[in-house]
């Protein structure tokens, strides 16, 4: 199907909320309060923002930095880049306060890889940013969102073509180099456009009601999948503070609730989180029946957590239609496909033999999978084999993409984009197969794991310990590494929970047990670590093999404990480290 797209560029798309009063962004406090701007207003904030940056300097094409919780600044800072033609990229705050030095390194790499000019922060963040500042040679100044203001200058339009870079979204993969996946206006509104026509294709839907995010903004979910595609429908976005539903995760649902929203999209860790954490009486008057799309993708997708939380939520009336898996990545904008939006998931069971052996999907006994849907309009997707062969339906390979939507490659990485994109076609590193023209997902090529001939995903081991008493749920990584003249043997890194407490010996006992009444596979070691250790990306996702990195080398240590005095410290380093950038910026 052809794609028809309706604006050149994301700046057009922002100027086309001039008009628009009752559809706008609300931000949402823990205590319930709320506060709603009209996408009117967040123009004209964005427009003043737009001013402040090129008072200060900041050229079509220059990269600026933005490290911001979720308010109404961020949309204030990121759009108004756009609307200055300079090309934001959202890093992630510190928030694991135990591994601060990984985060300052890894953040001095984003910015030192994209050549920023400038960095947008708030108060309250930029007290730890110090470290991060002083070992950045491009970065020229960093600044107060609050302080982003045109001083009542007039807005000048910039000359931005559809082809030039809109932002650069930091790849959530867990490799240890951060990889800046440019997305130019064509992309960007390509993407947004495929969304928006399959969320038209729900009847009655109110733009007023919109969308619920908690998810965090500098994270591709968050960023297109909520606020971009908010601004590109228009239609109103409820926004949550990722670590208030952490906190809470009733607080999704209450929202939902309250402002009858329509979408609202997560990785599969938060169904999980809300059946696990919250409690019936939390949920009294809630009614769910305004959730028409429970989109669920980001990370493999536990079917036994999917159905538990579609059982549990029926109570509120959670239709099972709604929960939709979805696939997509950065690299496509953000969405490549989505499962049947009018019909529950489709699961079907393959094989489990013919898949590890031959990489064959089957229908059988074994292991199940949820289908992701079919592609969106204006996107090619094909499976191939490792001689870039097109591949029948059925037999599991490389998932490759091409369409409107697909990045041009990465910021200043020739190599890494010659790789990963050829003759237009994107291998986007997963493996996956057609079975009756739907799209399955098999698992990271990377990541699998081959033992004795036979293929097994790390997800499929992982999944068998959800339950486990005594382990972190979620919290563990299935790797598998070279033993001697024994070739590939499997090693389990998990982290327990300390609020149930159980031997470490017996607790690896029954990791073992449960792997082996599962895949009839015996692991080689069972790690057990202290919470937190695991090493993880921007988006929550665990770095497997910077953890079996890690592991072999003896590198793999628990967070520091984070205490008031630790805190203090940190605090009087950033102050120090400040200090030094501004002179060495004078």
């Amino acid at each position: 199907m052809q794609l028809q797209l309706k604006h050149r560029t994301i700046v057009d798309v922002l100027i086309g909320l001039a008009s628009q009063t009752r559809t706008g962004a609300r931000f949402v406090r823990r205590n319930g309060t709320a506060e709603f701007y009209p996408y009117r207003d967040i123009l004209a904030s964005a427009q003043a923002a737009a001013v402040g940056l090129q008072k200060r300097g900041i050229k079509p094409g220059d990269r600026v930095a933005l490290i911001l919780p979720t308010s109404k600044g961020f949309l204030d800072a990121f759009l108004g880049c756009q609307l200055a033609g300079a090309v934001p990229a959202a890093l992630y705050p510190p928030v694991r306060l135990g591994k601060l030095d990984e985060y300052f390194t890894r953040t001095r790499q984003m910015l030192t890889k994209i050549g920023a000019r400038l960095l947008i922060t708030d108060a309250r963040v930029r007290k730890l940013l110090g470290p991060v500042a002083s070992g950045v040679e491009c970065l020229e100044a960093a600044i107060d969102v609050m302080d982003l203001d045109g001083d009542g200058a007039e807005w000048r339009l910039p000359e931005v073509q559809p082809d030039d870079p809109a932002f650069l979204q930091f790849s959530s993969g867990s490799t240890r180099e951060p990889k800046a996946v440019i997305m130019t206006h064509r992309s960007l509104t390509a993407n947004l456009e495929m969304m928006a026509s399959a969320f038209r294709s729900i009847p009655d839907a109110n733009p007023e009601h919109g969308g619920v995010c908690w998810l965090p903004l500098y994270h591709d979910m968050g960023l297109v999948g909520c606020m971009l595609s908010g601004v590109y429908y228009p239609a109103t976005v409820t926004y949550i503070p990722p670590e208030d539903f952490i906190v809470q995760p009733s607080i999704w649902l209450k929202t939902i609730s309250r402002y009858k929203g329509i979408i609202s999209p997560a990785p599969h860790f938060a169904y999980r989180l809300c059946y696990s954490k919250i409690r019936d009486e939390e949920l009294e008057g809630v009614d769910l029946s305004s959730w028409r799309l429970a989109l669920n993708g980001a990370e493999p997708i536990e079917i036994e957590g999917m159905r538990l939380f579609q059982e549990r939520f029926s109570k509120w009336g959670f239709q099972p239609q709604a929960m939709t898996p979805v696939y997509g990545l950065a690299e496509a904008g953000l969405a490549v496909t989505f499962s049947d939006l009018a019909a529950p998931p489709l699961i079907t069971e393959f094989d489990r033999e013919k898949l590890a052996t031959c990489s064959t999907a089957v229908p059988g006994a074994g292991r199940e999978l949820p289908s992701v849907g079919k592609r969106l309009p204006g996107l090619d997707v094909e499976i191939r084999d490792a001689n870039n062969q097109t591949m029948a339906d059925n037999l599991v390979g490389k998932i490759v993409i091409r369409g409107a939507s697909i990045t041009p490659g990465f910021f200043n990485d020739p190599e890494l984009t010659e790789a990963a994109i050829q003759d237009g076609w994107l291998d986007t590193g997963d493996l996956g197969f057609f079975h009756e023209e739907n799209l399955y997902i098999a698992g990271r090529a990377k990541d699998l794991i081959i033992i004795r001939g036979r293929n097994y995903a790390p997800q499929e081991i992982e999944d068998l310990l959800f339950d486990v008493p005594g382990l972190r749920t979620g919290c563990m990584v299935a790797v598998s590494a070279p033993v001697g003249s024994d070739g590939e043997q499997l090693i389990l890194l998990a982290e327990k929970d300390l609020r149930v407490p159980v031997p470490e010996a017996d607790l690896a006992a029954a990791i073992g047990d449960r792997i082996l009444a599962g895949l009839s596979l015996k692991p080689y070691l069972v790690q057990i670590l202290e919470p937190g250790t695991l090493p993880r990306t921007s988006s929550g996702k665990f770095r497997r093999a910077d953890a079996l990195r890690m592991f072999l080398a003896g590198e793999l240590v628990p967070p520091e404990k984070v205490t008031a005095l630790k805190l203090f410290v940190e605090l009087g380093k950033s102050q120090i480290a400040w200090g030094r950038f501004h002179l060495r910026k004078e």
